[in-house]
């Protein structure tokens, strides 16, 4: 039996802290991909985004709608990058995104002193993954500990 997911999504869903079949509104559709709500309405309307129609006038996107567009769109682009002009010392191993529990253990600190750190501008600044998760760059957070 094949799975309903490809590998990419299932992996793409799992770093962003989202659930396949999480219902996003419109409006968080838009916080979602980052793009003004009309954007999300014209890629609606020309069907270049898939979604669920729940009743006449109410409109929402799975997550795995969600991340097949951005898959879509990241796969469009991926081709044209040049990976022969990387910056100096850059690891894309190194160059993931890790998260919360995993930066405590890297670091040895909880979870509000990253916070007070962060905002006193003494440790690398989180990156949004989604309206309610976070992460950071493990090549900024190794450097952080090499600074110590």
């Amino acid at each position: 039996m094949d799975k309903p997911f490809t590998p990419n999504l299932c992996e793409l869903a799992d770093s962003m802290g989202i659930s396949l079949y999480q219902r996003f509104t419109p409006t968080e559709a838009s916080l979602f991909l980052r793009c003004p709500l009309a954007e999300i309405t014209k890629l609606q309307a020309s069907h270049q985004i898939e979604f669920i129609q729940v009743t006449e006038k109410q409109i929402e996107f799975f997550g795995f709608q969600l991340l097949n567009y951005l898959l879509g769109k990241v796969q469009a682009v991926a081709p044209a990058v040049n990976v022969s002009h990387k910056p100096q010392g850059f690891d894309s191993a190194q160059d993931k995104i890790v998260r919360s529990k995993e930066v405590q253990a890297l670091t040895g600190l909880s979870r509000t002193t990253l916070w007070r750190l962060e905002r006193a501008g003494k440790f690398p600044a989180r990156i949004a993954l989604s309206t309610s998760n976070v992460g950071w760059r493990l090549s900024d957070i190794q450097e952080w500990i090499r600074s110590k």
